[in-house]
C-alpha cells in the first residue's frame, strides 16, 4: 500500500508536463497581460462606466432647505450677507475686467498668427467667464434671499433685469 502511494507520488512528479521549454520561456517573458496591467486597466473601464452610467441615470434630489435655514445653519446676520453680496459683485466685475483684458490679449496673439497662444488665451477666457458667473449667481442668490434659482431666472431677472 504504502509502495503504491510512493509509486503514484512519483508519477505524478515524473509526469511530462505538456509544452516545450521554449514556449513556457516565451510565456514567462512575454507576459503581455502583466504589461499591460491588465487587472488595473479593466477595474479603471469599470469605474469610467460607471461614472457615465451616473451622469445619464436621473439621481433622485435631497430635500431642499429654504434660505432663512441655510442663514441660522452658517449663523450669517445680515450685515454679513450684505458685505458677501458686495464682495460677490466687485468679484464678478473683476473676472468680467480679466476677461476683456484676456479676449483682447487673445485677439493680439491671432493678429499675429500665434495660434496656440489664442487657443491657450481663450481657455483663460473661458475660465474666467466661469467665474464671473459663479459669483454673480451666488451674489444673485443671497440678493434675492432664494436658494437654488433656475439659470432661466438668474438670466432674466439677475443679468437682464426684468422683473418677475
Amino acid at each position: 500500500m504504502k509502495c503504491k502511494s510512493l509509486l503514484l507520488k512519483s508519477e505524478k512528479i515524473m509526469k511530462r508536463k505538456f509544452g516545450s521549454r521554449i514556449t513556457n520561456l516565451l510565456k514567462r517573458v512575454l507576459n503581455i497581460k502583466a504589461w499591460l496591467d491588465w487587472d488595473r486597466l479593466k477595474r479603471f473601464t469599470r469605474y469610467l462606466g460607471l461614472g457615465f452610467k451616473k451622469l445619464f441615470i436621473i439621481q433622485i434630489e435631497p430635500v431642499q432647505e429654504n434660505f432663512e435655514a441655510a442663514k441660522t445653519r452658517f449663523n450669517l446676520t445680515e450685515s454679513d450677507l450684505l458685505q458677501r453680496q458686495k464682495a460677490l459683485f466687485r468679484l464678478s466685475l473683476f473676472m468680467i475686467a480679466i476677461a476683456l483684458m484676456v479676449f483682447s490679449y487673445a485677439v493680439y496673439q491671432l493678429y499675429f498668427a500665434n495660434i496656440i497662444a489664442f487657443l491657450l488665451s481663450l481657455v483663460v477666457l473661458f475660465i474666467a467667464l466661469v467665474l464671473a458667473f459663479r459669483y454673480h449667481y451666488w451674489y444673485y442668490l443671497i440678493k434675492k434671499r432664494k436658494l437654488g434659482c433656475s439659470l432661466h431666472e438668474w438670466f432674466t431677472q439677475g443679468l437682464m433685469g426684468n422683473k418677475e
